[in-house]
């Protein structure tokens, strides 16, 4: 994903301009071990981002061991329509 796209999960800066990427999910997508989510919000739009540039890696360290799939398969029809927060 481009870093200058607008950010898949539709987050918006005080001008109801669309984020970049880089300036919204990427930055926890491109350095989850260093910058996780700070807050569950983040984490839910950050992890909608990853199933939409199927980031296996991402959802994987994201998961609770407990609960997540040894690997993901991502169907290559899904179309992702966006996110409501």
């Amino acid at each position: 994903m481009s870093p200058t796209t607008p950010c898949p999960c539709g987050r918006v800066n005080a001008r109801q301009k669309p984020l970049a990427y880089a300036d919204c999910c990427g930055r926890y997508l491109d350095h989850w071990d260093a910058t996780p989510a700070p807050d569950a919000e983040s984490l839910m739009r950050s992890r909608y981002t990853a199933f939409v540039g199927e980031r296996a890696d991402y959802l994987l360290a994201t998961w609770h061991p407990s609960q997540r799939p040894a690997t993901l398969e991502f169907d290559a029809a899904a179309k992702w329509l966006g996110l409501a927060v």
